[in-house]
């Protein structure tokens, strides 16, 4: 499926994302831009760039700039050198492009590259050496044409201000979907168990939004909560959408779970099937996708497949945890007599579900009366 449906390049909205890093890359690009913008071959088109150093506006966010811009190209060259490799921003880039369908063509702007640090779908992709000849007109040609290709989906939403982190609970599970060492995607079941409100949805969020874990299930991030009455044959249609770009009428939730099954194929996918109420409602979600890893978040264990093996109870924070959640966006005079008289609070978070919005009530209440973060804690108790 073409992004665009006007191939034309003549126009002067940009096609095409520079992506480098300014650090040992601005040499190369310059160099590049120039080939681009400013052919010597007749028969060679001039090529709209989008490059920060010419395109960034002053008094706006840098980084919305770059949102809004990948939004509207076609292709990402991805200029590669050792600072790029390292660049947090760099990856942030490249894993945005895909979620955006935008087509991302690695170009060696270094020799002597050390890629096993790099996701393996990026490992696997052709590399564009601009020095040889054959590469380089390869390399025009595919940017002449419309990109074919379909998004990367991330369906989760994002976290909720004052995450707090649960790291027993996030290395057990992350260590078991992950090959760290070679960012290696491991397809398995495994279930959130524990009572409602505990943060087992939160601890799957925080799971698909970290950069490794994306990384390593590079054909996308899937996502469907279940509920108590869920409408299968929806929440199935849904994550089919997000990996086609199509929305079928499928017949019954059976005719939808094949297809999403076809669809799934061999991709490294990691689906998370959230509130799970019902063994049935679930069933249809675990089928195929044999490089797909499933999450499943649920407060009954009875709900779960046999192959979920790995089953990792959420229950109440750590005191430390605790703490964490009570202090956020506290101003930092505050902080010490949280820590000091706030421990019944503490208890309290930590002995049932309490969200940054109740917590923030209780305390805005308690300062009312007694006027200050101690006192909460006391009054609370």
């Amino acid at each position: 499926m073409a992004r665009k449906t006007n191939p034309d390049i003549s126009v002067n909205q940009p096609r095409i994302f520079l992506s480098y890093a300014r650090k040992d890359g601005e040499a190369f690009v310059r160099d590049l831009r120039k080939k681009l913008t400013e052919p010597k071959a007749l028969s060679q088109p001039k090529f709209s760039l989008w490059q920060d150093r010419t395109q960034m506006e002053g008094g706006k966010d840098w980084w919305d700039q770059i949102l809004e811009a990948l939004k509207q190209v076609e292709y990402m060259v991805l200029v590669m050198t050792q600072a790029s490799l390292e660049s947090p921003i760099v990856r942030k880039e490249w894993r945005q492009a895909r979620q955006e369908g935008v087509g991302v063509i690695p170009v060696f702007g270094q020799s002597n590259l050390d890629l096993t640090q790099l996701p393996r779908w990026m490992r696997d992709v052709h590399w564009v050496n601009t020095e040889v000849p054959e590469q380089w007109a390869r390399f025009i040609r595919t940017l002449e044409s419309p990109h074919q290709g379909t998004q990367v989906p991330f369906m989760p939403d994002d976290l909720p201000a004052g995450y707090v982190p649960r790291h027993k609970e996030f290395e057990e599970l992350a260590g078991r979907l992950l090959d760290r060492e070679q960012e290696a995607p491991i397809a398995i079941t495994a279930a959130l168990k524990g009572a409602g409100g505990y943060g087992k949805t939160t601890l799957a969020k925080a799971l698909c939004h970290d950069e490794q874990i994306q990384d390593a299930f590079h054909d996308g991030i899937l996502w469907v909560t279940l509920g108590e009455e869920p409408n299968v044959t929806a929440g199935l249609t849904k994550l089919y959408a997000a990996l086609t770009e199509e929305r079928p009428n499928f017949v019954d939730e059976e005719n939808a779970s094949a297809k999403l099954a076809e669809v799934l194929g061999d991709k490294d996918c990691l689906m998370v099937i959230d509130d799970v109420w019902n063994a049935a409602h679930l069933r249809p979600f675990l089928r195929g996708g044999k490089g797909c890893a499933r999450i499943i978040t649920t407060r009954d264990s009875t709900t779960l497949p046999n192959n979920a093996r790995l089953r990792v109870p959420v229950d109440a924070m750590h005191q430390q945890e605790a703490l964490a959640l009570l202090s956020f966006d506290l101003p930092a005079d505050d902080l010490p007599e949280v820590e000091g008289g706030a421990s019944g609070l503490s208890r309290t978070i930590r002995g049932m579900a309490v969200s940054v919005e109740t917590r923030q009530r209780h305390i805005a209440g308690t300062r009312q009366h007694h006027g200050s973060a101690a006192s909460c804690g006391a009054g609370l108790c």
